[in-house]
């Protein structure tokens, strides 16, 4: 809602005859959540609405204190209704000194949520800050405790600080009897989402325990870390969590363990493997290097005495796929692990079933329609971390963007995605430039859309007609707020200074995981100072529970694929498992991994160059 439509609600006594009859939530007693964690039904949401402008209505005739009610009630309609925009601004005309204490917390959590749900967290920050609400927690009834409780752990989640956050919901889970059917189905859900938080930190962070430690949230990180460190071992996992349990007996997890950790641990890894590679000609290296990682996976689940898959390497390089595909079946099979190459992903996703299970190593950009129900798609897709970027880019404030991508197939496709991507949320990208991989100079590609030439003519017509000794330096383009780079290191090390000397060197720059290949080079990396990018996890010190090493001599894209065959042998045995309503990520090492409608998707973590060096930064 509008000032200007606000006015017109607040003043139109002509309706108030209309409304006499209706009256207004009540707001005392009621502790829970104000916006709707589900969409209402459009009827449902334009007769809460209703209701919320009527009591706007029935404000303008009011005393103030009544006034200021009742638009307390109609904000928090309006937000019921997942009306956030019509509640922040209803909320505004509210004076907080005419309200009581009850109410006050009211308003003020209401705010704290209304900011949450926009992503203005450093204006979310304010309203728990607050001194009269500060003053009056100590004498707050449970439930507001629990509220409040919970709001703060939302916050400090989405801004990144998750042990906070998880140390809140320990607090919350505290709170609860657990010896009643409501508290048990409350800490239940509460541990859920601990579990999951848990799941999100790198390992590093899940090692800040210290011998003797019994609080909860040790309690908690020693069994993440346990768990995290078997990965891809349902076994293990269960043989560890017994351990925990005995050792934390009396630990909230021990006495109501997360559904997902149950779901993980009750996992069967299936015994017989086949591995489809194109291991010939063009692709051999890839594919080899690929089946090195899927192999160093293998090793170390077998180097720990726990028991392995069988494993069976079939060449698909000189047959039809599908004759290879009936092949690894007939021999026994129980999960299919490839094909490799995007045209063979292709011919499977056109079959109408398949007889077991199967995970490609490579993945379509693009919706699939009736894909055959035992296909799952697994790839390093450009796509995932183009996504991710707009995402983050969005929810900055971020509007006018110049992208710059190389011209290679990855590239356009990626370029295309996020195009379509930015301009439906509203955004504008000023210029897509599509550099060869011949380039030389960026300097002459990247002076026309930064608009430097324009300036540099300007400056020329000037000397002509004024001065020809005038002084004049070259100004770009002062409406772009974020540059997007993708391509590799070696030519982002020349993007960056490029634009630098182009009086750019002020904008924000966001890449993909390709300009960081996991080796430390900070003299090198020094011109990537200041860039943010989406990192694979082992990549970044400490994130994996075991570092991952291939060959140093090997390229950025051969590097992230033994990451890839890596994560395909964590994953056989966790299929099952993602495909469940309430799975968690999987902390992988080439990214955080969700499996929605047959693709399994990455979400990378934030890291920035400093001085040359890839540090992670704040989500």
């Amino acid at each position: 809602m509008n000032t200007k439509l606000f006015l017109s609600i607040f003043y139109a006594a002509c309706i108030l005859a209309f409304i006499g009859g209706c009256a207004p939530i009540s707001t005392q007693d009621s502790v829970i959540p104000r916006i709707a964690a589900t969409p209402q039904d459009s009827d449902t949401s334009r007769s809460i609405v209703r209701q919320a402008e009527q009591m706007v209505i029935r404000a303008q005739s009011a005393d103030p204190q009544r006034r200021d009610n009742l638009l307390l009630d109609a904000a928090i309609l309006f937000a019921q209704a997942g009306d956030i925009a019509n509640s922040r601004e209803t909320l505004d005309f509210i004076s907080a000194d005419n309200l009581g204490e009850t109410l006050f917390i009211e308003y003020s959590l209401l705010g704290l949520e209304l900011d949450i749900a926009s992503h203005a967290h450093t204006a979310a920050q304010q309203w728990s800050m607050q001194p009269r609400l500060v003053a009056l927690r100590s004498s707050l009834g449970t439930n507001f405790s629990r509220r409040i409780l919970s709001l703060e752990s939302e916050l400090n989640y989405a801004m990144g600080d998750l042990e906070t956050s998880i140390d809140k919901l320990i607090q919350l889970g505290e709170s609860f009897n657990e010896r009643k059917t409501l508290g048990q189905n409350s800490i239940g859900l509460i541990h859920d989402k601990i579990w999951r938080q848990l799941n999100e930190l790198p390992f590093h962070r899940l090692q800040k325990t210290q011998p003797g430690d019994r609080d909860t949230l040790t309690g908690w990180y020693e069994l993440a870390a346990a768990v995290r460190y078997q990965q891809g071992d349902p076994a293990a996992q269960k043989s560890r969590f017994a351990i925990w349990q005995q050792r934390w007996r009396d630990h909230p997890g021990a006495k109501k363990p997360p559904s997902a950790l149950t779901d993980r641990i009750q996992g069967r890894a299936p015994k017989n493997i086949a591995l489809l590679l194109p291991l010939q000609d063009e692709y051999e290296i890839p594919s080899n290097t690929l089946l090195n990682g899927f192999m160093s996976g293998y090793y170390q689940k077998l180097a720990r005495g726990s028991d392995v898959p069988n494993v069976s390497i079939f060449d698909t390089s000189a047959l039809p796929v599908t004759d290879v595909y009936n092949q690894a079946v007939e021999s026994g099979a129980q999960l299919v692990i490839g094909p490799m190459r995007q045209s063979q992903v292709e011919t499977l996703l056109s079959k109408l079933v398949l007889d077991v299970p199967t995970m490609t190593l490579n993945r379509v950009d693009r919706s699939v329609e009736n894909a055959p129900q035992n296909l799952i798609q697994f790839g390093l897709s450009a796509i995932d971390e183009v996504e991710q970027i707009a995402n983050r880019a969005w929810f900055e404030g971020r509007t006018n963007v110049l992208l710059i991508a190389p011209d290679s197939g990855w590239g356009q496709r990626a370029t295309d995605y996020f195009i379509n991507s930015w301009t439906t949320r509203g955004g504008l990208v000023t210029g897509a430039i599509s550099y060869p991989s011949t380039v030389k100079d960026f300097t002459k590609l990247l002076k026309e859309p930064l608009e430097i030439d324009l300036s540099e003519q300007r400056g020329l017509e000037m000397r002509r007609y004024i001065n020809s000794s005038l002084s004049y330096t070259a100004r770009r383009r002062n409406d772009i707020d974020l540059v997007v780079v993708l391509g590799y290191s070696e030519k982002v090390r020349q993007i960056k200074p490029s634009l630098d000397f182009l009086y750019a060197g002020d904008i924000p720059v966001y890449a993909t995981s390709h300009i960081y290949n996991g080796t430390q080079q900070i003299e090198l990396n020094r011109d990537l100072s200041g860039i943010e990018f989406s990192a694979m996890n082992w990549t970044l010190d400490g994130h994996m529970p075991r570092p991952l090493q291939p060959d140093q001599r090997l390229p950025t894209a051969y590097r992230q694929l033994y990451a890839l065959g890596y994560d395909a042998f964590i994953l056989h045995a966790m299929l099952g498992e993602m495909n469940k309503p309430n799975a968690i990520p999987v902390f992988a090492s080439t990214g955080m991994l969700t499996l929605s409608e047959g693709v399994i998707k990455r979400h990378g973590n934030w890291a920035v160059f400093k001085k040359g060096k890839a540090a992670p930064a704040k989500p």
